[in-house]
């Protein structure tokens, strides 16, 4: 008994070792696995200085995708036999145009073990574009069924190099747009919009957590239990867990009121003391003015300092003496309305061009 039991063993160990282990390993796919889609995750555009130009995209691929394609190669039946994945196309659009789609290679510039679902790839050289060319890109598996009908997985997500905006802004503010969409300061909420226009609290406080994030290179995240029952903006959200804003009472934020320039000045500043001072918050301002006072020179008084509000000097000329916030003419600032007729003009009122260009001055200012 104790023989055949052994024997029976070899048997078995025998006709396993005929498989190849990835084949052992590998299991079959599922219809979804199939649909899985790779991730992009890094998209730029080269340039050999010769005029050839092409495309590069750093692509991961899903575990449940390496299964499938290992089942494929190693299927008992045969590589094909029961379909295959046979590589990674990219489809891309240049300056809007129509959508053009080019095969994957490994791009030879970088060392990459040899895994050839994983790493850096690029196209072919790219006749149209150029290095500053807005890129649109998205990326999917190419492959055949059984019986050698196409297949494809879904899109993975899409990737966008210099993004062009097309926005309403004053003739003084488009070099400084411009450099704020470099930055990344420009929030979707102003995207396409007539920068123009007064900026409610809601889109600066957007624009004031991008500030966040290029000076301080985090990503802000939104307070997990939103305590405002007026607005469930995202943006707000991430303010206010970032700490650089309140509500206008513990339940209400009023995301559609307008701001003035002296709040506007206060609000960026909040974002600068996050990041510069250890510990600030804004329920312990007052314990780090000392500190915050000594990081800069007052400059001499606007012509109109007795209309700017005690609360909000500090931030008014720490902003102007980092040449970050002007004066609007006559060394005034214009802080905010203090008559019913500057209230009935919209004086002092900050514009979302306005906002957006003293953003774009604080992160290249101060980082």
């Amino acid at each position: 008994m104790k023989r055949k039991i052994i024997s029976t063993i070899l048997v078995l160990l025998l006709a396993l070792s005929l498989f190849p282990m990835s084949a052992m390993a590998a299991t079959a796919p599922t219809a979804a696995d199939l649909k899985t889609a790779p991730v992009i995750s890094k998209l730029e555009i080269h340039d050999d200085g010769e005029g050839y130009v092409w495309l590069e995209v750093t692509v991961q691929t899903p575990a449940n995708v390496l299964n499938a394609i290992d089942y494929f190669e190693n299927h008992e039946l045969g590589y094909n036999q029961a379909g295959y994945i046979g590589g990674i196309a990219l489809q891309f659009s240049i300056d809007g145009g129509e959508w053009q789609e080019s095969g994957l290679n490994y791009s030879p510039n970088y060392e990459q073990d040899g895994d050839s679902w994983n790493g850096v790839f690029e196209t072919q050289y790219v006749d149209e574009l150029h290095v500053d060319s807005e890129v649109k890109a998205r990326a999917r598996y190419s492959g055949a069924d059984a019986e050698g009908n196409s297949r494809y997985s879904d899109w993975s997500n899409m990737l966008t190099l210099n993004e062009k905006v097309d926005f309403t802004a004053s003739q003084w503010a488009l070099a400084e747009l411009a450099e704020a969409d470099k930055l990344g300061l420009i929030p979707d909420s102003l995207r396409d919009a007539d920068l123009t226009r007064p900026i409610t609290r809601a889109e600066f406080a957007a624009v004031s957590v991008r500030a966040y994030e290029a000076l301080s290179g985090e990503k802000a995240s939104p307070v997990a239990v939103n305590p405002f029952t007026d607005t469930n903006d995202v943006e707000v959200l991430k303010a206010y867990q970032v700490g650089i804003t309140t509500g206008t009472s513990a339940s209400t934020f009023h995301p559609d009121t307008l701001l003035n320039r002296e709040q506007a000045a206060t609000m960026l500043t909040r974002v600068y003391k996050k990041i510069a001072i250890d510990g600030w918050e804004m329920s312990k301002d007052g314990e780090f003015a000392d500190t915050f006072n000594a990081m800069f020179t007052m400059p001499s008084p606007f012509a109109d300092d007795a209309k700017i509000s005690d609360w909000a000097k500090p931030s008014v000329y720490f902003m102007a003496a980092n040449g970050i916030i002007n004066g609007v003419g006559n060394n005034t600032f214009a802080p905010r309305a203090t008559t019913d007729a500057e209230v009935a003009i919209g004086y002092a009122q900050a514009t979302r061009e306005q906002a957006l260009a003293i953003a774009t001055r604080m992160v290249k200012n101060l980082k």
